[in-house]
């Protein structure tokens, strides 16, 4: 790695790198990521001497002086180059300096021309004479009045922006933070800040609470500041939405602010601020579950409540997509043409589809949930606009498999148009579908249904499928399960498990599990069963068994790829057992001769890894896995292949990207793999409940294996105490509130 960048980049020399700090001009900017915070640029010292340099450097341009700090690493494509950890700018220090600076592009009506004849007119004196007596630069030929008063004001508003730099760097801010503040709020940034920094952790993403306070502390703002109490309950709002609630109660709202707050015997001071959040219109107070009061954040209570409206409304408006006299005949010709008998509720169902409107169809594994969605595309298909899609690409890669035809990720099918930050399909600009079809539902939160379901047309039809028994969506609210309580979607239930399935273990253990019995763990890991048990009892031992299966016998026994068709499930990131310790231990016995990417990439070629948040300008999401397959030279990305995609990740992405040899059950939701390995171990007794088991279970398509503790096992199936998340949508949907200006 290090022979090939010295043939692209000459090695500076010895006694450069030994230095940390320079004071140069900016020669040029080699990179620059799509929102000009990331840069790569070639710094030139006043010796003429050159090197690379890359970090966060905001608006810098070509020409512009400055102080930089960093540390010297080897950079796969670009060579010995110093991370920036401090950018400084400075004021030109000589007349070739005056000239670049005024000739970069930063001052609006100054080329390289212009800014030389103005600099060999005034010399040195030149930005003393901007600041002064801007009108002397009509002596220069060719400036008007107008635009000599058009360079002083650029000249100023360019001091004023580096002004503001140093003023954030000095609060402790990172470059990407002092540049993200600076580009939201301009040049009178650092006094909003000094008047209110909380507003920015409000406003601006990646700031947050604690960033703020920091900020407060520098500009002595006192900790029971209105400000700052009226910010920690929008924080601790947020915070219980990672939990899945979209509201919390008025005592667990103040007892969570009160120790954020560190404010002792503060009750009364909290309740008053409490209400000025709500007057400042940050947080919502309303009626949940008949009299009591819930607190939301105000974007969440828009979203839920919007979200109650919506549905009602396509319940209101849903029309018969098919006649009731002819629905049982197109279903009689469909299970004549593909010689197949659909169980009476599989019927029911159709019935139900065929109404409009909105509907449900649940139920667990080798229920017939897939037949059905084919059966509603033979019969509904042909005379409607219908569109397919999943939360996750994986499912939806696996829905197009199962119905023969295109299935799209919820985002992928909304558009998302990363230059307005929002979807191209919303409420001004509906999608032209009139039946929808969504899997796994039960992975939809309160926000992407509502995104969802506000791109539908009015009068348009949608039928959610999912397994309502299995954990809820990784974010805020509980959609599913709040839109079968409600009783306002017609809902079936398919309980009936089909006889072929029925022999499957996977299956049978399955629906056990859901049913609060201990699964059937009779049968030797030879006898070519589906479902297996490993009985381990400490973690030691559990990791060795764990090796065996990966790297000898699933591969000996089933003739699966250890990393392409197995995947390691885990109920926690932490310990011994936990997706952070294994995915070391794996990596080094699945992938050990893969080449590192770079001293300062932290994957190899050939890595398994999975997406940890939604990226729209990439086009993955939170929960797709993939495999690395190198690093392109020439432009430094990062190549990624998802399923039949590639996916070229910029430096700056890859810290979306996670080991993917072990995951946690959660991170595995809406997701299939031909097979399954679960770790249950006593130690992970906070997350061992039975929808969690059940989870991981149904993620096997075709051999599923426990490695653990029989304690463990037992100790889930019997667990049904998972903490209710505390949502107001079924509520809303049975109790419309009184009307009220939802969209605004």
């Amino acid at each position: 790695m290090a022979d090939f960048s010295r043939r692209i980049l000459p090695d500076p020399d010895a006694a450069l790198r030994t230095e940390r700090s320079f004071e140069g001009s900016v020669r040029r900017v080699t990179f620059s990521s799509e929102d000009d915070s990331f840069k790569v640029v070639t710094f030139e010292l006043p010796d003429g001497r050159k090197l690379k340099a890359a970090g966060q450097l905001h608006a810098v341009r070509q020409g512009e002086p400055m102080r930089i700090e960093g540390t010297w690493r080897e950079h796969p494509r670009h060579g010995w180059t110093l991370q920036v950890e401090k950018a400084i700018p400075v004021p030109p220090s000589s007349e070739e300096a005056l000239v670049a600076y005024l000739g970069s592009g930063l001052i609006k009506g100054v080329g390289p021309v212009r800014a030389r004849a103005i600099v060999e007119h005034f010399g040195e004196r030149t930005l003393d004479i901007v600041d002064e007596a801007p009108e002397l630069l009509q002596e220069v030929k060719g400036i008007s009045r107008k635009q000599a008063h058009r360079i002083a004001e650029s000249i100023a508003a360019q001091r004023q922006s580096r002004e503001a730099m140093l003023t954030l760097k000095s609060l402790g801010l990172t470059n990407a933070i002092s540049a993200r503040l600076l580009r939201y709020y301009g040049e009178g940034v650092v006094g909003l800040l000094r008047e209110n920094p909380y507003r920015a952790g409000l406003e601006v993403p990646w700031v947050g609470f604690f960033k703020a306070d920091e900020i407060a502390s520098h500009f002595g703002i006192a900790r029971d500041s209105p400000h700052r109490i009226q910010a920690a309950f929008v924080h601790v709002l947020d915070q219980a939405s990672t939990e899945g609630h979209t509201h919390l109660p008025l005592e667990e709202l103040l007892d969570r602010a009160a120790r954020l707050l560190k404010l002792e015997e503060a009750d009364d001071m909290l309740r008053e601020q409490l209400e000025g959040a709500i007057r400042a219109r940050h947080i919502v107070r309303a009626k949940v579950n008949g009299e009591a009061e819930g607190y939301f954040m105000a974007s969440l209570y828009y979203c839920e409540r919007q979200l109650s409206a919506m549905v009602l409304e396509l319940v209101r408006q849903g029309k018969p997509l098919m006649p009731a006299g002819q629905v049982d005949r197109a279903v009689a010709a469909f299970e004549e043409r593909f010689r197949f008998g659909l169980a009476a509720r599989q019927r029911e169902a159709l019935r139900s589809v065929a109404g409009g409107g909105v509907c449900v169809l649940t139920g667990g594994p080798g229920t017939g949930k897939t037949t059905l969605v084919r059966a509603i595309l033979h019969l509904f298909g042909g005379m409607r606009e219908v569109s397919l899609c999943s939360p996750t690409g994986r499912a939806a890669q696996r829905l197009s498999e199962a119905a023969g035809r295109e299935a799209l990720t919820v985002h992928r099918l909304l558009k998302w148009n990363s230059e307005r930050g929002r979807f191209q399909h919303d409420a001004k600009n509906p999608m032209e579908t009139e039946l929808l079809v969504v899997d796994e539902a039960s992975m939809l939160d309160v926000q992407l249904a509502w995104a969802l379901l506000r791109a539908l047309k009015p009068g348009s039809s949608v039928v959610f499928v999912g397994d309502v028994d299995q954990l809820p969506s990784v974010g805020p609210g509980a959609f599913l399960r709040d839109l079968i309580a409600s009783g306002r979607a017609r809902t079936t239930r398919l309980e009936a498990v089909f006889r072929q399935a029925r022999k499957s273990l996977i299956v049978q253990n399955s629906h056990r599990i859901n049913q609060g019995e201990l699964p059937l763990l009779e049968g030797r890991f030879e006898e070519g069963a589906d479902f297996y048990l490993v009985p381990k009892r400490e973690p030691e031992e559990i990791a060795e068994a764990l090796l065996a299966l990966l790297t000898e016998r699933i591969p000996q026994r089933f003739g699966f790829d250890p990393v392409e068709d197995v995947q390691v499930l885990a109920p926690m990131r932490r310990g011994a057992i936990g997706t952070q310790a294994l995915n070391t231990l794996l990596r080094e016995r699945l992938n050990p001769k893969g080449e590192p990417l770079s001293p300062t990439i932290p994957f190899r070629a050939g890595d398994k890894v999975i997406q940890s948040s939604n990226n729209y300008d990439l086009d993955v999401y939170n929960g797709d896995v993939g495999r690395v397959l190198g690093l392109n030279r020439e432009t430094g990305q990062v190549r990624v292949r998802f399923g039949k995609r590639l996916v070229l990740y910029p430096l700056e992405s890859l810290s979306d990207l996670e080991p993917a040899y072990a995951i946690t059950i959660h991170k595995s939701q809406g997701s299939e793999y031909p097979a399954v390995v679960v770790l249950l171990h006593r130690g992970h007794y906070i997350m061992l409940q039975r929808n969690l088991l059940y989870t991981a279970v149904t993620r096997g398509k075709k051999l599923v294996v426990l490695v653990g503790n029989k304690s463990a096992i037992n100790q889930a199936v019997r667990t049904v105490r998972e903490r209710e998340r505390r949502t107001a949508l079924a509520e809303w949907l049975l109790r419309p509130p009184e009307k009220e200006d939802l969209f605004q």
